[in-house]
Order: C-alpha cells, then sequence, then structure tokens
C-alpha cells in the first residue's frame, strides 16, 4: 500500500508539474543594463525558477546596450515585428514613434491587474498624461526615484600638489583644467593627464540632456542660461539652439578644445570608456552621477592610492547664472509590444511586474542574493560592496522594476562605504548633487511629441555643434547664422510650434 500510494503520488506531482509547464507563458523582458559593468544573470537564476514556479511565467530576460545603442535595437526589433513582450524605452522620440506605428499597446487594462503597484506607482494622472495618446496610455510611466545625481568631480589631492583652488567660474575650471593637465599633476613625468573627463551622451537616467551636445555638458549651457531644449519663456517661447548665450557655451566647449585640456577622445568615447579613465587616473576633472561614482571607487583607490575627492557645485558663467543641467520629475518608462497583448500576455505582464514591486520579488530584483550581495542590518538593505559589482551587478539587472525610491532604499543603495583608506557616505554626497546643482525641472519636455523627422533634428543639431566644438568649422556669425538658417530645411519652426501649443495646453507653459 505504501509503494502504491507513493507511486500515485508520483503521478499526482508529476501531473500538476506537467500542467503548470504546459499552462506557462512564455515572457520576453528588455531592459538597459542597470549595471553596465556586469554581464547579464546566468542562466542559473534562481528568478527564473521562482517565476516559473510561482507565476507560471518563462520568463527570458535580455539586456540592451546603453544609449543610442540600445535605441537602434529596439528600433531594429520594431522594423521586425518582434519587439519584446515588455521593454524599456528611454528614448521618448522612439516611444512616440513606436505609438504612431501601432507597436505599442495601451496598458489602461492591466492597472486593476496590479493594485498596489499601481497605487504606489501610476496614480499620478499628470504623469500619466505624458505617456497618453488620444485616450489612452501608452506606458508604465515611474516617478523618478533618482535624479539629479550627477555632477563635476575634481581631484583633490592633484588641487593640493599644485597649490590651487576648486573651481567656482569657468574661467576658474579652465585654468584648473589647463594646470591638471599641463603641469604633472600625479608626477609621473609623463603628459597622460588631462583637465576634464567628458563624453556625448544623451542617457535620460536622472537627467535630461536636451538637443546639442548631451549630458556631459549641460554645465556649460547652463552657465549661460540655456541648459535643455527650450527656454520656457511664456512670452518668448523658443528652441535654446537660437539664443544668443547658447553660441557663446559652444564657443566655450571649444575653448577646451583648442586648449586640448578635455580628453580628445570625447566625441566617440563610450560612458564605459570614461569610466574606465577617471578610474585609471587620468582626468583632474570629470562628468559621473553617484551611482558610477560609487561602482567604480574601488578600482579608483588602487590605481591612485592618495586621490580625494570633491563634488564641485556647477561653475559660474559670466553673468553669475550656473545649473548642472535639467531633469524631469518622472522615471523609468516601460511598455508592452502590441504583439504581446494580442497573445494574450497582459495578465502575465501585470503578474509579473506585481510581483516585482514588494516582497520577494522586490528583493530578488533590487538586491540580488541575500547575505551574499546584501544584507539587512536594523532592517535597512545594505549592499556588500565587498562584491566586486562586475559580480553582484548580475544578479540585480532587473533592479529599476523593483526599486521604489523609499529612504530606507536610498540609504541601503548608497551606504557609507570605506576604500582607500577614506570614508564616502554615499547617500549624502547624492543630496549634496541634487541641492547643490541648481537643477531645472523640465518635465514638461515630456509632453512634447516627438517630430517625425525627430531623429533628423537631433543629428542637425549635434552634428553642427560637434563641427563647432571640434574647428571643423569657424564659429563667426556667417557660419553661426548659416547653422540656425539650416534648421529651416529640417522644419525646425514646426517642431517649435508644436512644443509650445503642447506645453501650453498642459500648463507647463503659463
Amino acid at each position: 500500500m505504501r509503494i502504491g500510494f507513493r507511486i500515485l503520488f508520483s503521478l499526482m506531482v508529476c501531473g500538476s508539474l506537467g500542467q503548470a509547464q504546459a499552462n506557462l507563458t512564455d515572457l520576453s523582458v528588455a531592459l538597459y543594463a542597470a549595471n553596465p559593468e556586469a554581464p547579464a544573470p546566468p542562466a542559473n537564476w534562481e528568478v527564473y525558477r521562482i517565476v516559473r514556479d510561482k507565476l507560471g511565467i518563462n520568463l527570458k530576460f535580455t539586456m540592451l546596450p546603453t544609449g543610442a545603442d540600445g535605441d537602434n535595437r529596439l528600433g531594429a526589433l520594431a522594423a521586425a515585428n518582434d519587439l519584446p513582450d515588455l521593454f524599456e524605452v528611454r528614448s521618448l522620440a522612439l516611444f512616440d514613434r513606436l505609438v504612431q506605428q501601432g507597436q505599442l499597446a495601451p496598458v489602461n487594462n492591466l492597472f486593476s491587474l496590479m493594485p498596489k503597484r499601481t497605487a504606489d506607482r501610476y496614480s499620478n494622472t499628470r504623469r500619466n498624461l505624458l505617456v497618453t495618446s488620444n485616450g489612452q496610455i501608452y506606458g508604465f510611466l515611474e516617478p523618478v526615484t533618482l535624479s539629479r545625481q550627477y555632477g563635476i568631480w575634481v581631484r583633490k589631492d592633484w588641487l593640493d600638489k599644485l597649490g590651487l583652488k576648486a573651481p567656482t567660474t569657468l574661467e576658474e575650471f579652465f585654468e584648473v583644467a589647463k594646470a591638471f593637465t599641463e603641469r604633472d599633476p600625479d608626477g609621473n613625468g609623463r603628459n597622460d593627464t588631462y583637465g576634464f573627463g567628458g563624453v556625448i551622451d544623451f542617457d535620460t537616467a536622472g537627467i535630461l540632456p536636451g538637443l546639442g551636445l548631451g549630458n556631459h555638458f549641460q554645465w556649460v549651457y547652463g552657465a549661460y542660461g540655456v541648459a535643455g531644449t527650450w527656454n520656457y519663456n511664456p512670452k518668448a517661447f523658443a528652441a535654446n539652439v537660437r539664443e544668443a548665450n547658447f553660441r557663446k557655451a559652444t564657443e566655450y566647449v571649444r575653448r577646451l578644445v583648442e586648449a586640448k585640456v578635455i580628453d580628445p577622445d570625447w566625441v566617440t568615447m563610450r560612458r564605459a570608456d570614461l569610466r574606465t579613465r577617471w578610474q585609471q587616473g587620468r582626468y583632474g576633472m570629470f562628468f559621473e552621477s553617484v551611482g558610477g561614482l560609487q561602482a567604480g571607487l574601488q578600482n579608483f583607490h588602487a590605481n591612485n592610492p592618495n586621490a580625494e575627492l570633491l563634488l564641485l557645485p556647477p561653475p559660474k558663467g559670466p553673468e553669475g547664472k550656473s545649473s548642472m543641467g535639467t531633469y524631469s520629475s518622472a522615471g523609468w518608462l516601460y511598455a508592452v509590444s502590441k504583439r504581446a497583448m494580442d497573445a494574450g500576455k497582459g495578465s502575465a505582464i501585470a503578474r509579473f511586474l506585481e510581483w516585482a514591486h514588494s516582497g520577494e520579488g522586490y528583493f530578488l530584483l533590487g538586491w540580488g542574493r541575500y547575505k551574499t550581495d546584501y544584507t539587512l542590518p536594523n532592517n535597512v538593505p545594505t549592499v556588500n560592496t565587498q562584491i566586486p559589482i562586475s559580480v553582484r551587478g548580475s544578479y540585480t539587472q532587473m533592479r529599476w522594476l523593483a526599486f521604489n525610491g523609499n529612504p530606507l532604499e536610498m540609504r541601503g543603495r548608497y551606504p557609507e562605504i570605506s576604500v582607500g583608506g577614506r570614508k564616502y557616505v554615499m547617500y549624502q554626497l547624492m543630496a549634496q548633487a541634487q541641492r547643490q546643482g541648481n537643477w531645472i525641472d523640465r518635465t514638461g519636455d515630456l509632453i512634447v511629441k516627438a517630430a517625425s523627422n525627430q531623429a533628423d533634428l537631433e543629428r542637425y543639431v549635434s552634428e553642427n555643434l560637434v563641427q563647432f566644438a571640434l574647428g571643423q568649422r569657424p564659429i563667426n556669425d556667417s557660419s553661426w547664422n548659416q547653422f540656425l538658417s539650416g534648421l529651416r530645411n529640417i522644419r525646425f519652426e514646426q517642431y517649435e510650434a508644436a512644443a509650445e501649443k503642447a506645453l501650453r495646453e498642459s500648463g507647463y507653459l503659463k
């Protein structure tokens, strides 16, 4: 009897598992790498098993490359009608285009299927309006949890060695950058340092890059009062590129380039290259996020044992203006492909997102492996910084689906750490970056729909500015006016008019 019962029980279990396997929903999820320094989760990641056993979902996760490469990947998948079921969108131009092409599904009906997540994240009508078209909401737009965390970091040990003070103006910044480039601040006898390291980067994680040279140079345009794409002047609304000070800011970037105080690879480098180089000790000043700094501190101090860093306020321009850049109050954006919704995967998507919102899913996706990647002293999730980011980062590549930005979470994500004999209180540095950056809220930018030729608009402005900055074109009245006149050829006036109309109707421009 006992053997017979076991056989019967085994058959029942096998039958249940077989039925569960048969009812599995295949779900493809593509997100930008949360930790570019780390590879994708391993095939035996426990999340795959738990999601399969508890949620009935056969999860397939892929990482999108950061920056424009990720946008291009999504664009190519859209062209092949092969978008993932659930995916992250960082380019609003791409998002608008996918909506117009009918490749995205409205998500209105999914909100009720994930009540906790919706109540905490998607109940803001004004924010939902940013991803609404014809009365339908086409994305899960998260509240911002991590904005304004960028800044310019300066090597205090180099300042001290050369008898310099931290720069507070553009002129002082130039002089310090020149000294860091020419006076061998690392004392190795070689001409191998630069005053400033930055790249052309349009990532929208916690910052709005605007038209032009991207995030890493907004502080220059902010010093001239023209950071971001639009001037938001209700009586004379226009794109900042038309402002006289926009040209002056571009001339300042050119001055840095001509003086060779900026890494000459700044046009072609990627963010990962920049991080490698500041960690090697090649820059006296560099643009970086607090999170990026935290991830690279161990390498930095291993390469530069006596280094010390300071976070600079944005340098002031000739009229006393300053800003590190623009930001929005909206966070990550996730979209559902129409193909997935048509295939009946909506409920599985809602089930997965609700699971990621709290409890087991929150900790697994947000923090990784308990007692390995993180601990819970006094119920504060705390990253184990003894595990290199290149290792623990694999297990938190989907963390943005989980994180919500509560104070305990922020303290855990940006803890007090000691490295290279120095103490860094990361959450205080985060607060400092947000407080002293003179950041400009440009959430309204998100209500402006992309032009049908948005890629052409962005390429035209960016490429021309690069040519001016590199000295490939002279900057004078004739060449600058020629550049501005060229905006007509890409129907820039229509884009401005549509932007003004959208901003006034939504109340962002009064």
